[in-house]
């Protein structure tokens, strides 16, 4: 069978002119099919933009636009196009206008409205075994990438390279080697095409100031085929890169060449791999070269869709031996079911990058990497924002020193193929790291008394390798100081003479500032003469010998839930009444650690000047097990009432008549605050200058004050709440809860329901449970106001093609809340 590599792939879709030539309707509507069926998507764009000139109304031409928009790359276009169709499509004749809108507002890093169409469409499509699986695939994603936009590494700096690189056609393929870049790009047209205007081809380039470029390898320039993907093995004597043709309009077929380098620099004669690694049948692309983990030979990585697979394109590999290449053997590590493509091997650090769409990605194909082991491949790893946005990012190559990447993207600010759509095309990218300072302070302590531990000898591995990367021991100290490396996982090693050997692990992934990490190791004394302990470093570790419960405290801020240092802890024993430990924080840390007997009941005080004194009490787990507890120190309860709390639109349980929900206030407060921006563009968008400002420092103040003020005054009303509680005192709430206009007015009514009731789930929930008891018991008293939108302004919008108003306005946002409006005390 022919296989069919779309350029997607190698790049994004052609460009193709327009020749306008139908007048009519009917002729505009099938010059629109005819390009689809020919994949020359722009122009079936084009001819359907005309053809809706006729007839904006027209639901089966909208869709089909917005059809032709997504397969072009123009994800505006068709998400205007994709909405029109889901707002109007009352009969449900395109249930998968649903689905593409979600995707493109996943593409769009519009994440909560495109999780709301997830589940909108698998409640309304008729059951499909492949987007079932897909979509709720997707909808785990999105809630993933939410907690991934708001972890960048910021020690990233990501910059687009100049027009004198990047073009309006597509850039891809960028390698940086010896103070050169290599890439490929799309910009020149086939020589005598059959098709007319001429379709476009890749060449590739080298450029020695990163800011132009010359042809270096073309094939030949009557035959018009595209070259791109370079690579070189690792003694520079050899280029590889991959040939490719059209098979129609805009797919392609390719098989991978490598030519000699001389020792002038040019280049020999070109020759293509074995048909082991190029077939007919199949397509093979995107080379890259990496050596064996002992050095000895060389691997040619690449992608294929060749029978064995695990799904559409896939990465594999084969041995290099001379002139011969081995079977190609499938990368089953780290493939999927969807695409995988675009591999690049650093030799330096044996790691393989890769792009792929099969696994949680934030919307199209994102960067990842993939450790080389003796035993293999590790699972894959997602490379953090910004090198992945939520547009199709791939090509990532790094640099032998890891100091600068570059990498091909389709994201926001890259050049438009066709302005108008703002459609297309990939660019390269460049990203450089800042150095890091990482140290880590390794604390060792008795873990019986709690006191600190001198003279400990303290062994830092790197887990990967084995590699002892670091040793102390001798010091009249309890703090043992190591440098780290970024993106390695550590093992560290605590032994004294009388004391078990203590083992924690670590890693740095995820780090992406300088900073001091702080393990703390906890010796138990060795009583049988010998023996092993293991633990967190966080006060989570077990096997201490002493028969205690280990309980870590944190205090913390209620109003802003950040780290309260230097408070006063108070430690007693209920049974007796006996103060048993007092403890003053210093000003640089807000946690400390208890030895508590089990099944023993204790109350904990936390004080500090400025703060109201707050409480809890507890029972020590009875197996022994490590307990945390958190406690937030504001100015008591009622003061803060009332409290506010917003929502976003027909949040939570979208669509929904239910009166009650099992999400939690936080549930729907976290995917909400993300979506500042993206309010603030809806709003603003049709106005302009001192206009458009004013509107979008509004939306900003009321998501910066009203939405995390309220959130952070919840902590802080529920804090005090509980050490009031605790107190003994019976207490009564009022909660009132209100929608915007923009449903029916039963329906409204419902969903105010459900939002008091979020909030019942978080006071059940909160910490673990500690309010739990008092609300089954009576103690504490909830009552329920709902109003819907009975007593909503009558000057907020209602109207569902509204959709700035409606949805996005600062008024209508204000609707959707929940108040506290009242606490009593009953005796």
């Amino acid at each position: 069978m022919k296989t069919k590599l779309t350029l997607s792939f190698l790049t994004c879709f052609l460009f193709v002119q327009l020749t306008t030539q139908a007048q009519t309707l009917k002729a505009f509507i099938a010059a629109a099919e005819n390009s689809v069926i020919s994949k020359d998507y722009y122009s079936a764009l084009m001819y359907y933009n005309n053809a809706l000139e006729f007839d904006e109304s027209n639901i089966d031409l909208q869709y089909k636009a917005g059809e032709a928009s997504r397969l072009f790359n123009a994800y505006t276009k068709a998400e205007t196009r994709y909405e029109y169709v889901v707002d109007n499509d009352n009969s449900n004749t395109y249930p998968m206008a649903t689905f593409w809108l979600a995707d493109i507002k996943q593409k769009k890093g519009k994440y909560t409205e495109a999780k709301y169409l997830y589940e909108l469409f698998l409640s309304e499509s008729e059951p499909n075994e492949y987007f079932t699986e897909r979509t709720e695939k997707e909808i785990k994603a999105v809630d993933w990438a939410l907690s991934v936009a708001e972890n960048i590494d910021e020690s990233v700096e990501l910059s687009h390279l100049g027009d004198g690189i990047n073009s309006p056609y597509s850039e891809f393929g960028g390698y940086y080697l010896n103070d050169e870049l290599y890439f490929s790009s799309l910009r020149y047209e086939k020589p005598d095409d059959a098709y007319k205007p001429n379709r476009l081809i890749s060449k590739i380039l080298k450029s020695e100031d990163q800011t132009t470029g010359d042809v270096l390898i073309e094939e030949s320039e009557n035959t018009g085929l595209h070259v791109g993907h370079t690579t070189f093995n690792s003694t520079q004597t050899k280029i590889y890169y991959t040939v490719c043709d059209y098979i129609n309009t805009v797919e392609i077929r390719c098989d991978i060449f490598y030519r000699p380098i001389n020792s002038d620099g040019s280049f020999g004669e070109s020759i293509k791999l074995p048909s082991n690694i190029n077939s007919e049948s199949t397509t093979s692309s995107q080379p890259s070269i990496g050596t064996s983990i002992d050095g000895e030979s060389e691997l040619l990585f690449f992608v294929s869709d060749k029978e064995g697979g695990k799904g559409k394109l896939d990465i594999w590999y084969s041995e290099i031996d001379g002139d011969n290449f081995s079977t190609p053997q499938n990368l089953e590590s780290v493939n999927t079911s969807e695409d995988d493509i675009t591999p690049f091997y650093h030799n330096a650090s044996n790691v393989l990058y890769f792009s792929s769409e099969g696994y949680k990605t934030l919307g199209g194909f994102d960067i990842f990497k993939s450790y080389r082991e003796e035993t293999g491949f590790t699972a894959a790893e997602h490379l953090p924002m910004p090198l992945n946005s939520s547009y199709n990012d791939i090509y990532y190559s790094l640099d032998q020193d890891g100091e600068k990447a570059h990498l091909s993207s389709n994201r926001e600010g890259s050049y438009y193929l066709e302005s108008s759509q703002e459609a297309c095309c990939y660019d390269i990218y460049k990203a450089e790291f800042e150095e890091l300072q990482l140290k880590l302070d390794a604390q060792t302590f008795d873990m019986l008394f709690l006191t600190e531990l001198e003279d400990v000898k303290i062994t830092l591995k790197d887990k990967a390798t084995g590699e002892i990367v670091g040793e102390l021991e001798g010091l009249e100290d309890f703090h043992h100081y190591f440098d780290l490396e970024r993106d390695r996982d550590y093992i560290i090693i605590a032994e004294k003479e009388g004391y078990n050997t203590q083992e924690l692990e670590f890693n740095t992934k995820g780090v992406y500032s300088s900073k001091e990490i702080v393990k703390k190791l906890y010796l138990g004394i060795d009583e049988d003469g010998g023996g092993n302990g293991s633990g967190n470093g966080d006060g989570s570790g077990n096997g201490d010998g002493t028969g205690k419960t280990l309980l870590t405290v944190e205090v913390y801020d209620g109003l802003t839930s950040k780290e309260l240092n230097g408070s006063t802890l108070q430690l007693i024993d209920l049974e007796t009444g006996e103060i048993i430990a007092q403890e003053q924080l210093t000003d640089d840390i807000n946690t400390f650690q208890f030895k508590l007997d089990p099944c023993k009941k204790y109350r904990l005080i936390a004080s500090k000047d400025g703060f109201q004194t707050t409480s809890s009490t507890f029972t020590a787990d009875c197996n022994g097990n490590p307990m945390i507890k958190k406690l937030y120190l504001g100015n008591g309860a009622k003061i803060y009432l009332p409290l506010t709390l917003y929502f976003d639109n027909d949040i939570p349980d979208i669509r929904s008549v239910k009166t009650f929900t099992d999400k939690t206030y936080t549930n729907t407060y976290d995917p909400y605050i993300v979506r500042k921006e993206e309010f603030k563009d809806k709003y603003s968008k049709p106005l302009d200058g001192e206009e458009k400002n004013k509107a979008r420092q509004n939306v900003d103040s009321f998501f910066e004050f009203d939405v995390k003020g309220g959130y952070g005054q919840l902590n802080t009303f529920l804090s005090q709440l509980t050490s009031e509680l605790e107190g003994g005192r019976e207490i009564e709430i009022s909660i009132k809860g209100y929608a915007s206009p923009r449903a029916s007015s039963k329906y409204n009514l419902a969903l105010s329901k459900r939002r008091i009731h979020s909030l019942k789930n978080e006071l059940v929930k909160y910490q673990n449970g500690i309010l739990a008891d008092y609300i089954v018991s009576d103690q504490l008293k909830v009552i329920d106001v709902p109003f819907g939108e009975n007593v909503a302004p009558s000057g907020i919008s209602d109207r569902i093609p509204d959709r700035r108003n409606s949805i996005y306005s600062v008024e209508a946002s204000k609707e959707r809340r929940i108040e506290i409006t009242s606490l009593n005390y009953l005796n």
